[in-house]
């Protein structure tokens, strides 16, 4: 049986928000169900763990979430 991801799911998966979930969605193949004015996406388990296979192989996992800068602000 498939089981088919919403955004909110796969972004708890890839520890994202939801907006960047999915953007990154649309490179899995997504499956579109109904809405004619705004269309819902869901991708397959199946999808997302290859997708997830073809970004790491060979290359070290790290973190991509940001420190913010490392530029002080003057004060007043």
């Amino acid at each position: 049986m498939t089981v088919y991801l919403n955004p909110q799911q796969v972004a708890d998966r890839l520890g994202i928000n939801r907006r960047k979930a999915m953007e990154l969605m649309m490179e899995m193949h997504p499956v579109p169900i109904s809405g004619t004015v705004r269309k819902r996406y869901r991708v397959s388990e199946v999808n997302l763990e290859r997708w997830m296979e073809q970004r790491t192989i060979g290359k070290p996992v790290t973190s991509s979430i940001s420190k913010g800068s490392s530029n002080k602000l003057a004060r007043r």
